[in-house]
């Protein structure tokens, strides 16, 4: 349990943690569970993640300085599984061109 503490502690520590992340991880410490601890970190994490990543998209498509063609990828990502929303924003973004 202990170690699940840690983990959870140092998401919340990172600066660059979401307010969904930093949510999640603050309700599964304040459970105080071992249960809780866990099922954060085997898939609350990467949901409130994607929760995030879908907020950071649509502010990206708010913003009408973008070029066409990376508005059609976050158009087309911004329902994505939140591993595509991830790589989007990690590496996809990056990659188009105009």
């Amino acid at each position: 349990f202990e170690d699940d503490q840690v983990a959870i502690f140092r998401i919340l520590a990172d600066p660059d943690s979401g307010k969904a992340v930093v949510r999640e991880a603050s309700e599964a410490l304040d459970a105080h569970s071992p249960e809780a601890a866990r099922a954060f970190l085997e898939t609350g994490y990467r949901l409130a993640q994607a929760e995030d990543d879908r907020v950071t998209v649509a502010r990206m498509l708010a913003d009408p300085s973008i070029s066409d063609a990376l508005r059609a990828a976050a158009e087309e990502v911004i329902d994505g599984t939140p591993e595509e929303l991830r790589y989007f924003l990690e590496v996809g973004q990056y990659e188009i061109d105009g």
